[in-house]
């Protein structure tokens, strides 16, 4: 159903918001929003929503409703609130491109995630119907053996490859046999800034189309690389999206049970000023600035991924940020009201991502002097 639906909107005009009405809906939501909108009539007028804010938004009693964290990379851990209903129209609004690719009725995709666990062909993928093409989807962790990836790539030889930017381009890197004969048509990475770079080591590599999927755990998807005109369309029938010079606030219409009014993610977005010359009618943007982090160089060379770094699951940690100084050695910055234990374990993972590698840790993450937009991890060496 959505899949139709999101494909018969993005082949129509652009709609027209009704900002009066989307602020009495928030405003009837909770005191929280009454109190904050008042009397204000134009959206405009209303404060954006900040990271710190989000925590007093009130959440539905809903037993369905999941909690998720984001990375941190904007410098604010969020806790984010989704019940069943809203997480699978995120599903279908992530996979709202690939009603535009050129796939068979049956598609075999593997996805990049956060960890270090890798699916084995044997085993029974997780199965999603959408737009009349059913994929059969395998899992492989950012911080996998190599070995297993392309074992499981080998055997499955997916016509779509998806996730996490740096761990497909980690892969690449450390990948030995050639990854051209895999029968891999697209590479659609998201999770992080597409550097140039990376997408010219992923197009290289595979051989592939690469488009670009970009978004947050917040709003969910927000805009996709169209494979037809190559630029960047807006999910804007389904996300209030403004390019405010102090970065990019969305509003998500399809959120009830956690609802962020004017939320300011922080990358910096442009309009185009031109109509793509193509058949989807969603506006186009420019990505100018987003949330990126440095990869971490081990001390025999061996480049370690951001993402090889889940300190946020440790109890009682609020925030961290790890530095890599023009030495070599490490700084991990971190915030908690339990400092003695959460140092204790932060130094015990901190050794075991990037083992023989001098470091030190702090408390306060922002000890460290950096200019520029805030990184979680950052390294003068990269």
């Amino acid at each position: 159903m959505w899949g139709s639906l999101l494909r018969e909107r993005a082949l129509s005009a652009a709609i027209e918001y009704d900002h009066s009405a989307i602020l009495g809906w928030f405003r009837d939501h909770s005191s929280f929003y009454s109190d904050r909108i008042g009397s204000r009539q134009v959206w405009e007028q209303v404060r954006p929503l900040e990271k710190s804010d989000v925590a007093e938004v009130p959440v539905s009693v809903d037993d369905s409703i999941r909690e998720a964290r984001t990375s941190g990379t904007s410098g604010f851990q969020v806790s984010i609130r989704n019940n069943l209903r809203e997480r699978r129209f995120r599903r279908a609004l992530l996979y709202r491109p690939q009603l535009f690719y050129d796939l068979p009725a049956e598609v075999h995709q593997v996805v990049f995630v956060d960890g270090n666990w890798c699916a084995e062909a044997g085993m029974a993928p997780k199965l999603f119907e959408y737009g009349g093409v059913r994929y059969r989807t395998w899992f492989a962790g950012v911080a996998a053996d190599v070995g297993q990836i392309h074992s499981l790539l080998r055997s499955l030889r997916p016509q779509l490859i998806r996730g996490i930017s740096s761990g497909i381009v980690r892969f690449i890197d450390q990948a030995d046999d050639s990854l051209r004969n895999l029968g891999v048509r697209y590479l659609a990475p998201g999770g992080e800034f597409l550097q140039p770079e990376w997408r010219k080591t992923m197009h290289d590599a595979f051989g592939a189309t690469v488009l670009d999927c970009y978004g947050s755990t917040e709003s969910g998807a927000i805009a996709w690389q169209c494979p037809l005109c190559r630029r960047y369309h807006a999910n804007v029938d389904e996300i209030v999206l403004e390019a405010d010079a102090d970065g990019l606030l969305v509003t998500p219409l399809f959120v009830s049970s956690q609802p962020l009014l004017r939320y300011r993610l922080g990358d910096i977005v442009s309009f185009d000023a031109g109509s793509a010359d193509c058949e989807i009618r969603l506006p186009t943007i420019t990505i100018q600035q987003a949330r990126r982090d440095d990869w971490v160089i081990g001390h025999d060379g061996r480049r370690v991924s951001p993402l090889s770094f889940q300190f946020e699951q440790i109890p009682h940690l609020d925030a961290w940020r790890l530095h890599q100084n023009h030495d070599g050695s490490l700084c991990l910055y971190f915030e908690s009201v339990h400092p003695d234990i959460v140092a204790k374990e932060l130094g015990r993972q901190l050794a075991d991502a990037v083992p023989n590698q001098p470091f030190e840790v702090h408390e306060g993450i922002w000890r460290l002097g950096r200019g520029g937009k805030f990184k979680r991890v950052s390294s003068d060496l990269t």
